[in-house]
């Protein structure tokens, strides 16, 4: 995709979504139709500026992103859900590219569910971390919430049967179109979830084609109006373990959880070495949406949070503040400070601060 292209794709967008919004002059209010779309286009200019370089590197990065979506149901019978990036980034060098972070179609037949293509799935539990989400998008702890939109789902068929307060999922992915730098293999997995005296369980097993089985336990459990609980333990190899906490008080969200996973491929970080046996995480995070309820605050939202590796004693610090002008504007600030010795995995870092500046379109 070229960068002249860009904006030419932005105006095509908005064009075939107001086309697909406005009705025709003079054609009657119809009858409700049988089919339902949806159309969107999100576009993000974002800017990261590295501070305290110790390598000799640029310190800027520049990312502009446009991401539309596309998504056509017949009633609940099947749908059809896409959704693409275009993706430029200026750094050492200038590269454009297009990614399918979703493409999938799903059929229903009274309890059965049938998914085909590139999914996003989560079968795991945790925010920052995971054990159990074996075909979830990779959790960045640093940033759980995958600001710019940019993780792709797996290429996978997926099988689903409800009935009650049970459901049973099969899924067989394929990593045949994964790109080569990834840790991913043909994977066939198994879910049986079920809520038993308040516990949303659920049981998950598996096998990676060339590798190992794995197998999982996860939990959530709503305590009041407040707090919710959640955990996972899973087996790859060797034992993982999340536990972990949400509550939410004054419009404030409060987040804890402790993570230790295997020093295994699967799970090690590229910045651990393979030599640091068993690892220990902690990730703390407290935000809040609008900070008060009057004119001139409410559209202003921030959030902080600490991701520490309690094995190398180093950890991140990261500050979140966004504000809304109108309904489709909205601009943000995100940064990360790492700290610890210099073969710790956050102190190895070739930078002592991060600063990403971003505006952000939504249509």
């Amino acid at each position: 995709m070229n960068h002249r292209l860009i904006p030419a794709f932005i105006l095509l967008a908005t064009s075939a979504i107001g086309r697909a919004q406005s009705p025709g002059p003079g054609n009657a209010p119809q009858e409700e139709s049988r089919y339902e779309t949806r159309y969107s286009v999100n576009v993000i200019n974002d800017a990261t500026f590295y501070g305290g370089l110790s390598a000799p590197l640029p310190r800027v990065l520049n990312q502009v992103l446009v991401e539309p979506a596309f998504a056509i149901r017949e009633r609940d019978r099947w749908s059809f859900s896409s959704s693409l990036i275009g993706l430029s980034t200026a750094y050492s060098d200038t590269n454009t590219q297009l990614r399918v972070r979703e493409t999938y179609a799903n059929l229903s037949a009274g309890n059965f569910d049938v998914t085909a293509g590139r999914k996003m799935l989560l079968w795991g539990t945790g925010y920052a971390f995971t054990a159990a989400g074996v075909l979830d998008p990779p959790r960045i702890p640093t940033d759980p919430s995958d600001r710019l939109n940019v993780n792709e789902g797996r290429d996978l068929v997926k099988a689903d049967w409800i009935h009650g307060t049970q459901a049973i999922s099969a899924a067989w992915s394929t990593a045949a179109l994964a790109p080569a730098n990834t840790n991913l293999h043909d994977t066939a997995a198994f879910r049986y979830n079920v809520l038993v005296r308040g516990f949303d369980t659920s049981l998950i097993g598996g096998h990676d084609r060339g590798g190992d089985s794995f197998g999982a336990l996860t939990f959530t459990r709503v305590v009041g109006q407040a707090v919710e609980l959640h955990g996972e333990a899973a087996w790859r190899e060797h034992p993982a373990l999340l536990l972990g906490a949400k509550y939410t008080a004054a419009n404030i969200t409060f987040i804890g959880e402790f993570f230790t996973p295997p020093n295994i491929p699967y799970f090690r970080d590229p910045g651990v070495s393979p030599l640091a046996g068993r690892q220990h995480y902690v990730f703390l995070n407290a935000g809040k949406a609008r900070l008060r309820e009057r004119p001139g605050w409410k559209q202003w939202g921030v959030s902080g949070s600490v991701v520490a590796n309690l094995s190398d004693h180093s950890y991140t610090g990261i500050l979140d503040v966004s504000r809304w002008f109108g309904n489709h504007f909205s601009a943000y600030v995100h940064m990360e400070a790492p700290q610890g010795s210099a073969t710790s995995e956050f102190g190895a870092a070739p930078y002592t601060a991060a600063t990403s500046a971003g505006v952000r379109f939504q249509l």
